[in-house]
């Protein structure tokens, strides 16, 4: 069993120690971070200068550099030593098939789509800039097409040929981390940064999963990207209930997805009684953050001593790529009993056709504490993706609210890092004091 040890109070001597991929590689530090925001002069290159000057006033440890226009790979070569002089760790950051030509107008340049080059090139300017200590790949399990463990352990194999202490961690989302990643992948990179925390809750379950504590993330129904449906697809748990009074009887619980689109007609979130579809919402159009709701099931109940309470994630019409996590919680009703609430997944019968999964059932088990894969935890700090994530309002307060949650799990130990998401450095920016001053409160 491989053990792993971290303080965010200490150079992180360890952070990669006690993960072993196809070539392990040392330690990065405990770091709090920020992603793009860069700051261009007149003719379009990004000024490196200003660059230094604005992340030094922000106090993070390490800088994602996106290389997104032709000139930001020659850009990134002289921001380094820039870096290098303020303590700055530095990581390049490459958009994936999904977001190159023909999508949008340009590649990352100058390798384009040839990730195995890449790394590689990554790997030799490593060697010229010891504070270039780790890469990232855009959107990767969308792409995971392309990017097979087989195809990144050869882009790990290139690197470490050059540099065995350059890393690679792929950018996921919350609906990704589960068992089948960590286990197709887990010895092919080298941790995750993860994408848009809707609460403390998703740190938590994903720190489970990359940590080994649990096989399955809990109480939630999914359904993976780039995958198809059909229409009568589901994914669907079950409980058995007692029926305690002859009044009426009005249930209660809490409900989140992670869809965050206008794309209607597909996926339908349900509640079912004895198999009638007692309420029902397209993900489509949904609010933000957990819901309440309140069913009154007097007639499903009236008469009878006891009931099966289901619910059900059904797709009415055929998906091609439409991933999607739902989570119900706190369960609550006047005159039912549930023979197991929702607080405890384990033992709700579960019954799907189709590609969606289920954290609940049998897939619920403790893991063997075998793996720890260093995760990074991103959260949005440009209003646009604010707004997309977490819904209005968009302020100042609420960004920082988001990075203060993550910040604090960094120190719970349920993360190993935190990085802003296109953090726009520019100035002004209403949001950049309130997270410089977390991260100087919190971030080191």
């Amino acid at each position: 069993m491989k053990t792993f040890s971290l303080s965010c109070a200490l150079a992180a001597a360890f952070l990669f120690a006690a993960h072993s991929p196809a070539t392990a590689v040392p330690a990065l530090k405990c770091t709090s971070a920020t992603y793009a925001g860069a700051i261009r002069g007149a003719d379009g290159k990004i000024d490196v200068k200003a660059m230094a000057a604005r992340l030094g006033e922000l106090g993070v440890h390490t800088y994602y550099w996106l290389v997104n226009v032709p000139g930001d790979w020659e850009s990134l070569q002289a921001f380094l030593p820039e870096a290098a002089a303020m303590d700055l760790q530095v990581w390049p950051y490459l958009v994936p098939p999904s977001e190159s030509p023909p999508h949008v107008k340009y590649y990352s340049e100058p390798y384009q789509l040839d990730y195995q080059r890449w790394a590689e090139e990554i790997a030799r300017l490593s060697l010229q800039f010891p504070n270039l200590t780790a890469w990232v790949i855009d959107d990767f399990y969308a792409n995971r097409e392309l990017y097979t463990p087989d195809y990144v352990r050869g882009m790990q194999a290139r690197a470490h040929a050059v540099n065995p202490k350059l890393a690679f961690l792929p950018l996921m989302y919350f609906n990704e981390i589960d068992r089948d990643f960590v286990e197709r992948y887990r010895d092919a990179v080298d941790g995750v940064v993860v994408a848009y925390p809707q609460d403390r809750g998703e740190i938590d379950q994903a720190w489970a999963m990359l940590n080994d504590v649990v096989t399955a993330s809990s109480g939630d129904l999914r359904f993976p990207v780039a995958t198809h449906s059909a229409a009568g697809d589901f994914g669907m748990v079950s409980q058995s209930a007692r029926v305690t009074a002859a009044g009426p009887c009005t249930v209660r619980f809490r409900e989140l997805d992670d869809f965050n689109g206008t794309t209607a007609d597909y996926h339908f979130k349900q509640m079912l009684v004895d198999g009638e579809v007692v309420w029902e919402t397209d993900v489509a159009n949904g609010r933000r953050g957990w819901q309440d709701v309140a069913v009154d099931i007097t007639p499903q109940v009236k008469g009878k001593k006891d009931v099966t309470v289901a619910f059900r994630l059904l797709d009415k019409k055929g998906v091609a790529n439409f991933p999607l996590r739902w989570r119900m919680a706190d369960f609550q009703a006047d005159g039912l009993e549930l023979a197991a609430g929702l607080d405890k997944p384990e033992a709700w019968t579960v019954a799907k056709q189709g590609a969606f999964e289920a954290g609940f059932g049998g897939a619920i088990r403790p893991g063997a504490r075998g793996f720890h894969i260093p995760f990074v935890v991103m959260t949005a700090a440009q209003d646009v993706e604010f707004r997309l994530r977490h819904d209005d309002p968009v302020t100042p307060e609420r960004t920082a609210q988001w990075l203060k949650m993550c910040l604090q799990a960094q120190r719970d130990g349920k993360c190993d890092a935190v990085v802003t998401y296109a953090l726009d450095l520019r100035a002004p920016n209403p949001n950049f004091d309130p997270i410089r001053l977390l991260f100087q409160e919190m971030g080191r």
